[in-house]
């Protein structure tokens, strides 16, 4: 688990915000500034652009983290207590800007 979201809490609100997106865990904010894709592991990978997605994310609400995962110029995942994974590419390719992932005072940069 990345330290900045050990002990963090459910997720408790998500915001869709013009070109990125915020998820709220009780007391930590984290920003996704790259385009993610959800994984769930009955119903498929949803871009965010697929019909369903943004359901899918709101329907994370209430649930903790289990894991969060940054593999070094490749990815950031966060990962729900039910299995539920939201894939972040931290590549140039994926990039919007210089910053793919905030959490509070943590930053994950582009590669």
């Amino acid at each position: 688990m990345i330290e900045p979201l050990q002990g963090c809490g459910p997720l408790s609100q998500v915001w869709f915000v013009h070109d990125y997106i915020q998820l709220q865990f009780q007391d930590r904010t984290v920003s996704i500034f790259n385009t993610p894709q959800l994984h769930d592991p009955v119903r498929g990978i949803f871009s965010r652009e697929s019909e369903g997605f943004c359901d899918l994310l709101v329907a994370q609400i209430n649930q903790g983290l289990s894991d969060a995962i940054l593999v070094e110029d490749a990815m950031f995942t966060l990962v729900f207590e039910n299995q539920v994974r939201l894939v972040i590419p931290i590549t140039a390719e994926a990039a919007h800007g210089p910053e793919a992932v905030e959490v509070g005072i943590w930053i994950v940069f582009n590669a």
